[in-house]
């Protein structure tokens, strides 16, 4: 993989994402360790373009018994607002549950999203709403909290287990910044390409994401670009809208491997 004279500098003056990195972060009220929990990683996913821009910073957590979770801080651009969530799963990356401490329209909202393969149930609480969905959900059950990013590069992990170049997810879901909810989702994930920007490992990934109206029945798709390390963690997300996600510190990733679509 070609790396320009530039991308190379900047990577050599960062550290590799191989090495330990816990870089202080805007810390989840939901976080929380437990006996034999190590943080396995830790950073800021920064993104720009379209309306949602946004930084993210997040924690995964690995616990004791193989599983992790996930908590994440969502600041809007110019602090227009502030959500965070949690996502906890199994040794095989298999959702358990998810919570989400939400805003809708100036109301403070709670989310919890419980899997019990094959369903799940969506609960919400703000204001004058208070209401439970159920929700199919299979094994590979995609839990979202729009707009975070990270419960994305759940696929990867589970795709790379499996030894798989293309696998489909059901994905379900509740808004953090506005209440809507996502009960018909599904993402089929298929491996690009590999290759080396600097120092890192990278893998890069495109998923298209069909999503159905609840309510109406008519479908959307979208398609996304993934680019993970050798360790299947984040490092960029990108989409054909121009909106892109990048990790603090690894912004020649997606220069260096441009999206596919």
């Amino acid at each position: 993989m070609r790396t320009s004279v530039i991308a190379a500098a900047f990577l050599l003056a960062s550290s590799s994402i191989g090495e330990a990195q816990t870089p202080a972060v805007d810390r989840s009220g939901l976080f929380a360790l437990a006996p034999g929990d190590v943080i396995e990683d830790a950073g800021v996913m920064a993104v720009a373009g379209g309306r949602f821009a946004r930084r993210e910073a997040f924690e995964i957590v690995r616990h004791a018994d193989g599983g992790r979770t996930i908590t994440s801080v969502i600041t809007g651009a110019n602090d227009s607002y502030r959500v965070e969530g949690r996502w906890t799963y199994d040794a095989a990356d298999r959702a358990i549950n998810a919570q989400g401490r939400a805003s809708y329209d100036g109301q403070p909202a709670s989310i919890d999203i419980a899997a019990h393969a094959p369903g799940a149930t969506i609960s919400v609480s703000s204001g004058s709403v208070d209401r439970t969905v159920p929700a199919p959900c299979d094994p590979d059950c995609l839990i979202d909290m729009a707009p975070s990013a990270l419960p994305m590069f759940t696929m990867t992990r589970v795709m790379a287990a499996a030894g798989a170049e293309t696998q489909t997810f059901r994905w379900i879901g509740q808004g953090l910044i506005a209440d809507q909810v996502l009960l018909e989702g599904v993402a089929v994930l298929e491996l690009l390409e590999a290759g080396q920007v600097g120092d890192v490992s990278v893998l890069q990934y495109r998923f298209v994401e069909t999503l159905t109206d609840a309510e109406t029945g008519d479908q959307r798709s979208f398609a996304f670009n993934l680019w993970v390390d050798a360790e299947q963690r984040p490092l960029a997300f990108g989409m054909t809208s121009g909106t892109l996600g990048v990790r603090e510190g690894y912004e020649a990733v997606p220069v260096e491997m441009p999206g596919q679509f």
